[in-house]
C-alpha cells in the first residue's frame, strides 16, 4: 500500500493538507510489514489559489493512489473529499519515520483483530449450526452474551479496537429540538445526518457488506436519522438482523417519547444497550431546547410539550432498566441554557438506573446557530459535576446515522452506501 505524509522537508509532518507544497509517498509491505521511500509529488496549494473546489480536487487527485494521509490539520470540507476517495486521514503531525513505524503497529494489530474476530464469528457460527441440527431453538441473545467491552460507545476500552454499524432506516422524528437539523448528505460528519434512509429489506445485506469492509465491527445500532421508536421501522430492521447476525451487540438511540412500553420488544429484536437523549429534567428549561413534539397524533408546544416528553423518557428509561437493557444518557450541552442543569440530569437518570453519562458539546446550527460552542473548561465543569452520579463516557465521536468503521479511525459509509438505493426522510 501507499501512505502520503503532508511535508515541507520530507523529515517531518508539518503542513495543513491546504498548504503543503508536497506530498512525500511511501510505500507499505503488507506481507513483511517493511516501508520504504517512493517519490515526491508536487503540489500546488489550493489555501494559495483561493480555496476553490478545482484546487482541491488537484490536490486529493495526487494522492488518490494512497491509503492513507498523514497531514498535520485539515478542513472539514477537504476531509470529506479525501474520505470520499477511500483514504484514511490520520491527522497526527510529527517525524515521518516515527509515524510510520507507529501506523505500521496499527496495521498490525488491526489484522491481528480482524483474524480474531473472523475466528470467533466462525465458531458461534459453528455452535449455531450444531444447535438447529439437533432441532434446539435457543435464546440466541441471552446464550451469546454481548460484551459492553466491545461497545465502542459504552466503553472506553473498546475506543480504536471495535467498530459500529449505524443502520439510517428511521425517516421522521417525533421532536423539534432547537439545535437539530437533520439532513441527507454526504460531506457532514455528526448526528442527525445520513446519505439518504436505508430500506428495512436492504439492512441485513448491507450487515454483511459492513462486516466485509470492516471484519471488527461488533456493533449494528440505529441511530436516526429521525428517532428510531416514532416509526416501526428500526423494530423490524433489529429483528431481520437479529436473525441473521445473533451474535452482534444491537444498540438503538431515541429521544424517548415513544420509549414506554417498548422495552420487551426491544429486547425481544436482540437490543441489549440503549441511549436515551435527555438535555433536561426540569420543563422550564426543555421548553427552551425543544419547540414541540407530537404525541399520540396531537401537537404540543412550550410546558405541555416539554412536561411529556420529560414524563415519557422517565418512565422508558426505567422500564428499559428493569428489562435488563443497559441504558445509557446522551446531553447535548448549550451554554446558558442546560449547562447548570447537566448534574440534575445525571442525578434523576442515576437513580432511575442508568449506568453512564455522555455530555455531547452543543455545535451551533440550527436555531441555536448564534449560541457559541461550550468552552474544553465549560464540558470538564459539567462532566465532573454530573461524574458525581454516573460513569463519563469521554470518546464520543458525534458519528453520523449511517456510520461505518471504528469510531475516529476508519469510515466505509461512503463506500457502503454508495451504491445503495436510499430515500429521503420526513421533516414532519
Amino acid at each position: 500500500m501507499k501512505v502520503a505524509m503532508a511535508t515541507k522537508d520530507g523529515e517531518y509532518v508539518t503542513q495543513h493538507f491546504g498548504r503543503s507544497p508536497s506530498f512525500h509517498i511511501y510505500t507499505i509491505d503488507e506481507e513483511t510489514y517493511e516501508w520504504d521511500f517512493l517519490e515526491v509529488r508536487e503540489n500546488d496549494p489550493a489555501c494559495e489559489q483561493g480555496h476553490g473546489s478545482a484546487a482541491f480536487a488537484q490536490s486529493i487527485a495526487l494522492i488518490a493512489d494512497c491509503a492513507a494521509l498523514f497531514v498535520a490539520q485539515i478542513g472539514g470540507h477537504a476531509a470529506s473529499a479525501v474520505s470520499q476517495r477511500g483514504i484514511a486521514i490520520l491527522d497526527k503531525a510529527g517525524h515521518v519515520e516515527e509515524l510510520l513505524d507507529a501506523y505500521i503497529t496499527y496495521l498490525q494489530k488491526t489484522k491481528a483483530r480482524a483474524e480474531e474476530r473472523t475466528a470467533r464469528i466462525a465458531a458461534r457460527a459453528a455452535i449455531i449450526a450444531e444447535r438447529k441440527a439437533a432441532e434446539t431453538k435457543p435464546a440466541l441473545a441471552d446464550d451469546l452474551a454481548t460484551s459492553l467491552e466491545e461497545h465502542p460507545c459504552f466503553a472506553s476500552s473498546a475506543e480504536g479496537r471495535y467498530g459500529r454499524l449505524h443502520l439510517p432506516v428511521s425517516p421522521y422524528c417525533n421532536i423539534r429540538c432547537r439545535f437539530c437539523e437533520r439532513s441527507c448528505n454526504d460531506y457532514e460528519n455528526r448526528p442527525g445526518v445520513a446519505v439518504g434512509i436505508l430500506s428495512v429489506d436492504d439492512a441485513v445485506d448491507t450487515v454483511r457488506r459492513a462486516l466485509e469492509l470492516s471484519p471488527n465491527i461488533r456493533v449494528v445500532g440505529i441511530a436516526g436519522p429521525g428517532d428510531t421508536l416514532s416509526t416501526p421501522n428500526a423494530l423490524r430492521t433489529f429483528e431481520k438482523v437479529h436473525a441473521a447476525y445473533p451474535d452482534l451487540i444491537k444498540c438503538l438511540s431515541t429521544n424517548g417519547l415513544s420509549l414506554p412500553g417498548k422495552s420487551a420488544q426491544l429486547k425481544a429484536v436482540g437490543v441489549r444497550t440503549l441511549t436515551v437523549t435527555v438535555n433536561a429534567v426540569d420543563p422550564e428549561i426543555t421548553a427552551k431546547i425543544v419547540d414541540g413534539i407530537v404525541f399520540d397524533g396531537k401537537s404540543y408546544e412550550g410546558l405541555a410539550a416539554a412536561e411529556i416528553l420529560i414524563s415519557r423518557q422517565l418512565r422508558g428509561i426505567r422500564e428499559a432498566v428493569a428489562e435488563g437493557i443497559t441504558v445509557k444518557i446522551n446531553s447535548v450541552l448549550i451554554p446558558g441554557v442546560n449547562d447548570a442543569h447537566i448534574a440534575e440530569i445525571a442525578k434523576t437518570v442515576a437513580a432511575l438506573g442508568a449506568s453512564r453519562h455522555n455530555i455531547i458539546p452543543l455545535i451551533p446550527q440550527h436555531q441555536f446557530a448564534d449560541i457559541p460552542a461550550p468552552t474544553c473548561e465549560e464540558v470538564e465543569t459539567a462532566r465532573a459535576e454530573a461524574g458525581k452520579y454516573l460513569t463519563q463516557f469521554l470518546h464520543c465521536a458525534h458519528c453520523r446515522a449511517d456510520a461505518c468503521g471504528v469510531p475516529g479511525e476508519t469510515d466505509f459509509s461512503s463506500q457502503l452506501y454508495a451504491t445503495a438505493v436510499m430515500d429521503t426522510f420526513s421533516h414532519g
